[in-house]
């Protein structure tokens, strides 16, 4: 991040990235619109651990090969991620949740990123009336599926009206 006057502005962000085992492949080159820790129960299962480390992009920003073999579904029904697994490693690669009609964010495993330094640090930590483990960080905890929904949808909002020149 770079500071512009009194707020932090997000620097844009182009990497190639992966899935842990290689094979599901795609490109980002957007500005986050920003990064969290999600402690639902979907991501717990899906990715095997207390909580998932995200970067929410605009959707343009991520480009999936024409060949790409990911599997997309969603666990609960709609407003839901299309949640995107590559096939041989069962690894999150990256979910699409669409806010509107041509509005649509895209949510890539920060573990995903070959540099993860170059992204944001992390906002908040959403849904964590669920979690299976306290954080001991300094990160507001948003508990129930309402607020946490409210409380992204804000903070993308925020990003956006900073000036992201992507969004």
């Amino acid at each position: 991040m770079r500071r512009t006057g009194d707020t932090m502005a997000l620097a844009s962000v182009n990497q190639s990235c992966a899935c842990p085992c290689g094979r599901s492949t795609f490109a980002v080159n957007g500005t986050p619109a920003l990064r969290l820790f999600c402690h639902c129960r979907i991501c717990q299962a899906i990715y095997k651990q207390p909580y998932a480390d995200v970067t929410a992009f605009w959707a343009g920003a991520v480009s999936l090969p024409d060949d790409q073999l990911i599997q997309f579904r969603r666990y609960r029904p709609p407003p839901a991620l299309r949640r995107g697994i590559c096939p041989s490693c069962s690894a999150p690669v990256v979910g699409f949740l669409r806010l509107a009609p041509f509005v649509q964010l895209a949510f890539v495993p920060s573990r995903n990123f070959p540099v993860p330094a170059a992204l944001p640090m992390p906002s908040a930590h959403i849904f964590y009336h669920r979690r299976i483990a306290d954080a001991q960080d300094p990160l507001p905890k948003i508990s129930g599926y309402w607020r946490s929904e409210l409380a992204v949808t804000r903070m993308v909002l925020a990003n956006a009206l900073r000036g992201a020149p992507d969004a």
